[in-house]
């Protein structure tokens, strides 16, 4: 198993992990390439991760950095035939190490209704009081 950071060169990859219907806008679309790419490239303010195993990508990790010393978690996801091998669980600890050198405090990210026992157990709370509705507007 390696950790390392994603690069362009697969992309194909990384969208064909993105491709699953937990992961689908409000509007029904999935991860736009060019948006994917912009956080792959964007190495200053985004995090990119892949893991791998036997050189095979089968996690991905998206993440931008937000003022006041945070980042959001926009996507963490394993190709759904690896799903239960503790590979996203891998994935979020060397992140969160990450985040961490970077001098970052805090982490945020929407979770889907089957993903919050994943979050609860590697320490993220969900808010009693916290009501989420996505909304969209496109221009």
């Amino acid at each position: 198993m390696e950790i390392k950071k994603l690069e362009k060169d697969i992309l194909n990859e990384v969208l064909e992990i993105l491709h699953q219907d937990t992961l689908r806008y409000a509007d029904g679309d999935y991860p736009s390439p060019g948006w994917v790419g912009d956080i792959i490239n964007e190495k200053e303010k985004c995090f990119a991760f892949g893991l791998f195993e036997e050189n095979v990508l089968v996690s991905v990790l998206l993440s931008e950095k937000l003022i006041h010393k945070g980042c959001i978690l926009w996507y963490i996801a394993t190709d759904p035939n690896k799903r239960s091998l503790g590979y996203g669980g891998k994935l979020l600890e060397y992140f969160e190490e990450i985040v961490k050198k970077e001098g970052l405090k805090w982490i945020f990210l929407n979770a889907t209704e089957e993903s919050k026992d994943f979050y609860k157990k590697h320490g993220f709370v969900t808010s009693e009081y916290s009501k989420v509705y996505e909304h969209v507007k496109d221009f």
